[in-house]
């Protein structure tokens, strides 16, 4: 069964929330960069001589322009700005802007030359562009706090020169918090679409998975069908007799293989032990005693690798299971696995006909009979062919 997790599900929906933020905080880097560098360094050049000193409000519009590539270095990325990143740069903004409106000529909103007080906002927009918009609220209320207070000290304005003020502040920062609503809505957006990508994924995760079961399940019932099936028809219509040796053998076969088949479905980290523990669990019912050792570390394996490691193994257990002794059987098994192999072998005591030879696509079988001593081992290789012998 395909393993899938909610981690890959959640990557795979969530690239279309990724795509529409990182197209969401270019735009809003673009902007911020546009203002700065087509409408504020232009004023700056011409009220150069008009700042005093000229070299606080140059180091202002420097410490913007660093936060400015600190923000296109994370959008490039296709990331946001780290919180640590963040706090830091919305500092060094507020910084430039005292800087900058304490070199101004006139504290006064609508002169030109006060440049910082219409680029600041859109600093605001793009930093903290993943809080809720109440932050973008405080940031713009502190620099309009900040610019107020700045022009009562200077010189107190008049009604007129107020109102003027007042205008020119609700235009900018309403405009650019209208701006931070849009792109919170989008952001919303976003969200939704890859809410939406994920559920699809996951109908179609459990669909696959819902096919897959059933595909698996058709094959198990086929793989059943040509032996186990026969061997209840014989049972039940008394062609065979149950206290036949190999009627015995077969019947302990069979009920290994139910057993290890069912076992593969289970959702465990080391799946070839469960179901070889699967197989030693219906000999141990046989009071066949199992000593099982293992070595190495687990190693994923391709289902029908598994079952080809295990057959022939669970031939000599059914094989001892069926035995009519006074004393119990004794079977070991050991696991052996490396990076670049992995062996399973059997060695005990069986009695009438050992099993017959096996044939097999993936994995290397090897036997040795001696009297009612058998033993046998499977050997899968990584990357090289299989043979059977």
């Amino acid at each position: 069964m395909p393993r899938v997790t909610e981690r890959g599900r959640r990557r795979a929906a969530g690239q279309i929330e990724r795509r529409l933020l990182r197209g969401v905080r270019g735009s809003v880097l673009a902007v911020t960069a546009a203002v700065q560098f087509g409408l504020c360094l232009p004023e700056l050049v011409r009220s150069s001589a008009r700042y005093d000193p000229l070299w606080l409000e140059v180091a202002g519009f420097a410490l913007l322009v660093g936060v400015t590539l600190v923000a296109a270095i994370f959008v490039v990325r296709g990331r946001g700005v780290p919180p640590a990143v963040r706090w830091v740069c919305v500092g060094l903004v507020l910084v430039a802007v005292v800087a900058a409106s304490s070199a101004a000529p006139s504290h006064r909103i609508p002169d030109a030359a006060n440049w910082s007080f219409g680029l600041v906002g859109w600093y605001g927009v793009l930093l903290l562009f993943d809080l809720p918009l109440g932050y973008l609220g405080a940031f713009l209320g502190a620099n309009l706090a900040l610019a107020v207070v700045q022009a009562v000290v200077a010189d107190l304005p008049g009604p007129r020169t107020m109102a003027s003020m007042a205008l020119s502040a609700v235009s900018i920062y309403g405009f650019q918090f209208a701006f931070g609503l849009v792109v919170h809505a989008v952001r919303r957006v976003a969200v939704r679409a890859s809410e939406a990508a994920e559920e699809e994924e996951r109908i179609r995760t459990e669909e696959a998975v819902a096919d897959h079961t059933h595909l698996d399940h058709q094959r198990r019932y086929a793989a059943l069908l040509g032996t186990t099936v026969p061997l209840l028809v014989g049972l039940g219509y008394g062609s065979l007799d149950p206290s036949d040796q190999d009627t015995r053998r077969r019947c302990a076969h069979e009920a290994a293989r139910m057993r290890r088949l069912f076992a593969e479905s289970d959702d465990v980290s080391d799946r070839l032990l469960h179901e070889l523990r699967a197989v030693i669990d219906v000999a141990e019912r046989h009071e066949v005693t199992v000593q099982l050792a293992v070595r190495g570390e687990p190693t994923d394996l391709p289902k029908e690798v598994r079952r080809e490691l295990i057959d022939a193994v669970t031939a000599v257990l059914s094989a001892a299971s069926s035995a009519v002794v006074a004393t119990p059987e004794q079977v070991r098994v050991t696991v052996v696995r490396t990076p670049e192999q992995v062996r399973v072998s059997a060695v005990g005591d069986v009695q009438g006909e050992p099993p017959p030879e096996f044939e097999f696509r993936h994995v290397e079988v090897n036997r040795v009979a001696k009297g009612n001593r058998l033993w046998v081992e499977t050997v899968w290789r990584l990357g090289t062919p299989s043979r059977s012998r």
